[in-house]
């Protein structure tokens, strides 16, 4: 197949070494231009880790890799999501299909939306989580460290769920479909265990020392993280939906029992031994997280009036910190305004 990633960080580079590595031909475009000028130079790109190799995906503008493409994924930082999905939508037709890796703050409806204005008929489909996981260590090298074995993902427009078959067809058989955009959308868990862990190791990021994620989840962190997940929970019940617990969420990511959280934190960390904590107050754990995944649980949760005052008070300390209103940065809400002053007609979308 033809694939065009969108995106060319480590998270659209390391994709494309998995797919090269099974045989499919892979087209990147990166916004700036600059990520990818070592392919226009000549030089391929080099995976290490859990995919090694030396592979040669095609660099492109957003039109050429597009067109002609089975399978359009986004694979970059979601404060540039709305901007690609932009600039992609007018060049997609009816019969390819798109992936947003991964999902937040209702991606896919934005990308539904514009491809349907484009009258494009297309089946979005909306990760959990990254396939791979790892960083870029040079301009031409990225290292792959691992591959996740299961990754939830909610379709849209796709009532023949072909795009699943798509999917197993590029990556394996590790895709499990949820019942649906909301569901995925109110399961995302990184955004309220980064805010809590980035509140308390805060002047560690801002000094740029060296620390580990789960090894500063300390029983005191934990705690918040428990009190935002049960804010979680309560939002999801609003709207009819039961989602995995923060515990029951690393009981299945990680081959550890179940236990109080810092103990299971602690755990991963002697496994894994990262990854790192972020070195800088711009970071993904602040800059993404907070706008575009605790803003939209606050969001919901006003709709449905269930209090969320640990949701509400980490976004204002967060902004307070940076000297940004971080809800603001939030560029893919008010594409879907109308169905967040809605909740039927927000569920029936998210359905698909």
């Amino acid at each position: 197949m033809r694939v065009a990633i969108i995106g060319a960080g480590a998270m659209g580079l390391g994709l494309a070494a998995v797919l090269e590595a099974s045989g499919h031909s892979v087209v990147v475009h990166s916004p700036s231009g600059a990520s990818l000028a070592f392919r226009r130079e000549g030089r391929p790109l080099v995976s290490v880790g859990a995919v090694a190799g030396a592979w040669h995906p095609d660099s492109a503008d957003m039109k050429t890799a597009v067109t002609g493409a089975d399978v359009v994924v986004f694979a970059l930082p979601t404060n540039g999501m709305r901007r690609m999905i932009e600039a992609a939508a007018p060049h997609f037709v009816s019969g390819q299909a798109a992936i947003i890796s991964s999902h937040a703050s209702f991606a896919a409806l934005v990308l539904q939306r514009r491809l349907a204005a484009h009258a494009a008929d297309v089946p979005v489909a909306a990760w959990s989580t990254t396939l791979a996981t790892g960083r870029r260590i040079a301009a031409d090298k990225v290292q792959v460290d691992d591959l996740r074995t299961r990754i939830d993902v909610a379709l849209i427009n796709d009532p023949s769920r072909r795009l699943m078959d798509l999917q197993r067809t590029l990556f394996g058989a590790r895709f499990h479909e949820v019942a649906d955009l909301l569901a995925l959308s109110l399961s995302n868990l990184n955004p309220p265990i980064h805010l809590a862990n980035s509140l308390g190791n805060l002047t560690r990021i801002e000094r740029g020392e060296a620390w580990d994620n789960y090894d500063m989840i300390t029983p005191a962190v934990a705690r918040l993280i428990l009190g935002l997940d049960a804010e979680r929970l309560a939002v999801a019940k609003a709207y009819g939906y039961s989602v995995k617990t923060v515990e029951e969420h690393y009981h299945h990511t990680f081959p550890i029992a179940p236990a109080p959280l810092a103990e299971m934190a602690a755990t991963v960390h002697r496994m894994k031994q990262g990854p790192r904590g972020p070195t800088s107050l711009d970071t993904r754990y602040i800059a993404e997280d907070v706008p575009f995944g605790i803003w939209p649980i606050i969001v919901a949760a006003r709709a449905k009036d269930v209090p969320v005052p640990l949701h509400e008070g980490g976004l204002a300390l967060m902004s307070a910190f940076t000297g940004t209103d971080l809800a603001t940065q939030n560029d893919l809400l008010p594409e879907i305004s109308d169905l967040l002053a809605d909740t039927d007609a927000l569920v029936a979308a998210c359905k698909g």
